[in-house]
């Protein structure tokens, strides 16, 4: 039974190890305080997740677009307990009209996605959905549903896995366009820029 769930949980949400659970913050990147060139104070300084190069104007938009609606949805209002509470929050509070209008604002999300150039591939539309659907059917249980909802949020799930598509898509072309300069390193990602 939990070989089920740990299938479920890595092949159709595609929890990667790094965003286990939705704890990824699709928003803000923790910088070192080196990269700013500090030296004293803070290690590290909170700051908003760089655009992935290699993006097209109108995917940066696209991807720019959807995470502002995300935050707004999911994490702009306030923290309690730990978890973080945005407008769909609050909206899911009233039963059954609020579900069904947060799940509306969160095909909103989706839609905005899939103005990428391109399209939306359809693996990525599906996730999108089962996301949407899995926030909508929690956010039926009265009270213990509308907080299990607000811990979920599908459309910070849905911008990471925007973003992470996106970041792959953008890397393809930067590496085609240059092959012959060797190694480029994404100055978008910590990781990879402070090695």
């Amino acid at each position: 039974m939990s070989a089920l769930f740990s299938f479920v949980g890595k092949k159709i949400l595609a929890e990667s190890a790094r965003n286990h659970f939705g704890s990824e913050d699709p928003y803000f990147e923790e910088v070192p305080a080196s990269r700013l060139g500090r030296a004293f104070g803070k290690k590290t300084q909170k700051r908003r997740k760089a655009i992935p190069p290699g993006l097209s104007e109108n995917d940066s938009k696209v991807l720019t677009r959807v995470k502002r609606r995300a935050y707004r949805l999911d994490l702009c209002l306030f923290s309690l307990c730990g978890i973080r509470f945005g407008w769909g929050s609050v909206i899911g509070i009233f039963p059954f009209i609020g579900d069904a209008a947060d799940a509306m604002l969160a095909l909103m999300v989706l839609k905005t996605c899939e103005g990428i150039d391109g399209g939306l591939p359809g693996r990525l539309r599906m996730q999108m959905m089962i996301n949407i659907i899995i926030d909508f059917i929690v956010g039926l249980v009265p009270f213990v549903g509308d907080i299990a909802d607000a811990a979920y949020k599908c459309n910070t799930r849905n911008a990471v896995v925007l973003e992470k598509y996106l970041r792959e898509k953008g890397a393809r072309k930067v590496a085609r366009q240059e092959r012959q300069h060797g190694t480029d390193v994404d100055p978008s990602l910590p990781s990879e820029f402070d090695r």
